[in-house]
């Protein structure tokens, strides 16, 4: 299940994006970034690279997550989805428990497929989050 999630969170990731402001003059090769630069790190971008990633990286395949949690990635910093470093988002470990919790008591009572209705449209709104819902229809087991 830790892999499905990780991979989940690979292809969508729920923050699209990462803020950080320069705390002091930062080179990079040729390139100068001033102290005091707000810089915005595209996280779906990020994620979807295939340099990063290999040719496969639009597909849902959770056992790149097999015995790395980087997921193959060929950056340590490529895999981000709750941010990195200090800043990461202090809610990492409950989102992951929720998650299997949610999905361990969902699994174990109901079968489910999506709706015919559903429209895979991604949309970020602070977030990123199906922009028609995700009708699905559940059967007891």
């Amino acid at each position: 299940m830790g892999w499905v999630l990780n991979e989940v969170l690979r292809l969508y990731p729920s923050s699209p994006n990462v803020q950080r402001q320069a705390r002091e003059d930062i080179r990079v090769d040729d390139l100068t970034i001033p102290n005091g630069t707000n810089m915005w790190i595209d996280v779906v971008a990020m994620h979807h690279d295939p340099e990063l990633w290999g040719e496969d990286v639009n597909e849902f395949k959770p056992e790149r997550f097999k015995g790395d949690m980087y997921g193959g990635c060929k950056h340590k910093m490529g895999y981000l989805p709750f941010g990195f470093g200090g800043r990461m988002c202090v809610g990492r470990n409950l989102t992951f428990m929720e998650y299997k919790i949610v999905l361990t008591l969902i699994l174990s009572r109901f079968s489910f497929t999506l709706s015919p209705t559903y429209t895979h449209s991604p949309t970020i709104l602070l977030s990123l989050r199906p922009k028609y819902g995700l009708p699905l229809r559940f059967q007891p087991l």
